[in-house]
């Protein structure tokens, strides 16, 4: 390739080499199906005791979760997908331990449609910037706080990936916004509005979350410390071969907590569910929640994050937006103490989010779990 992204406007006949995967690595499209019984939750909901269940659910059997704003709730009744969920809750209680997975639509999100519709529009304005422009702003440097580079770490892996992405740091945001793209003009205004209003509702979720675990609703915060807050604005070009390759490959996320927007016109996200991929096709004004590995280990591994990748197609370009929660670089993850007093111990050893993410990033995307190096 003669470009350093894929954001080029070159549109190629030929994957070239570099991306095509073994072909035991490739995605098997023709065998991916779309994830079905997909329940709703509502956020709004004065049974705070009925939400902490439903979120303790998708936590311990699936990792994801999708939050939807209330005044798309009659779209997906109507499509039976609530009277699914009715079904599925009232069966937990015999499957709890049988791996069936379970995905959640939550509704009164807080995060209002204008801040969502402006945060996609900007993303696509920024990828069609010329490439002189963009190539201002191209770094392959991981440790740097704002950057745009392309696949996910180019000097480490063997296989490239479909994909080219902004990386930027949004918080404190006195501290990063003077940093991030001028072009186009309006970015540093709306991308900053929507960090604030998407950091409130992951605050939110991870008070849920604690409380789904028996412990007070603080503790994942002051564990957390003065979290982090970045943003990957990803990109994914039409691809002449999608069958042979990935925007990303199979991974789970390192940080805390991720809240992703996805491109309403093109789906893209997959997981992994009964040992089998599934599509989670994108819902209007929704987000796919993620418990990171953070929240695996503080849970003992009660809680897990799950597997999930991106794949591309042939006829049209996709965009999505993943805001990462992370814990402050020397916060201690350690098992919640009332969640190692049943017998089964520590599963993971003490370690610091520094530590962590630093091997994160000096191995390839697609290999184990990275978690699996702090067991004890």
């Amino acid at each position: 390739m003669d470009t350093k992204v894929l954001s080029s406007g070159i549109r190629y006949s030929n994957l070239p080499e570099s991306y095509v995967r073994p072909e035991s690595e490739r995605p098997r499209l023709s065998e991916v199906s779309e994830c079905e019984n997909v329940p709703i939750i509502d956020l709004g909901c004065e049974n705070r005791s009925h939400i902490i269940q439903q979120i303790s659910l998708a936590c311990m059997h699936y990792g994801f979760f999708q939050v939807v704003a209330s005044q798309y709730i009659q779209k997906f009744v109507a499509a039976s997908v609530f009277l699914k969920f009715l079904r599925f809750s009232i069966s937990f209680a015999f499957l709890l331990y049988s791996g069936i997975n379970y995905s959640y639509q939550v509704i009164t999100h807080g995060v209002s449609e204008e801040a969502v519709e402006r945060m996609l529009e900007v993303a696509h304005g920024f990828f069609g910037l010329p490439l002189e422009e963009k190539l201002k702003l191209y770094s392959d440097d991981p440790s740097k706080t704002m950057r745009l580079s392309t696949s996910f770490n180019v000097n480490k892996e063997k296989v490239h990936n479909w994909r080219d992405y902004l990386r930027l740091h949004c918080y404190p945001l006195d501290k990063y916004v003077p940093e991030w793209p001028s072009n186009p003009p309006s970015f540093k205004e709306i991308v900053s509005d929507y960090c604030v209003e998407v950091r409130e509702l992951g605050y939110r979720l991870q008070e849920l979350i604690s409380e789904s675990l028996g412990l007070e609703k603080d503790y994942i915060k002051n564990v957390l410390g003065e979290q982090g807050q970045h943003m990957a604005v990803n990109y994914y070009p039409p691809c002449p071969e999608p069958e042979l390759t990935y925007g990303l490959p199979g991974h789970t996320d390192p940080n805390a907590l991720t809240i992703l927007l996805q491109d309403l016109q093109v789906a893209g996200l997959q997981v992994l569910k009964d040992g089998k991929w599934v599509a989670v096709n994108p819902h209007p004004n929704a987000f796919v929640i993620n418990i990171g590995d953070q929240l695996q280990a503080l849970s003992n591994g009660k809680y897990r994050s799950v597997w999930h990748r991106a794949i591309v197609n042939a006829d049209k370009e996709r965009m999505s937006v993943a805001s990462f929660l992370c814990p402050y670089d020397h916060a201690l993850i350690s098992p919640a103490k009332p969640l190692t007093e049943d017998g089964c111990g520590t599963v993971y050893r003490d370690f610091t989010y520094a530590e962590y993410y630093s091997k994160f990033w000096s191995r390839n995307l697609d290999q184990e779990h990275c978690l699996e190096l702090f067991k004890n």
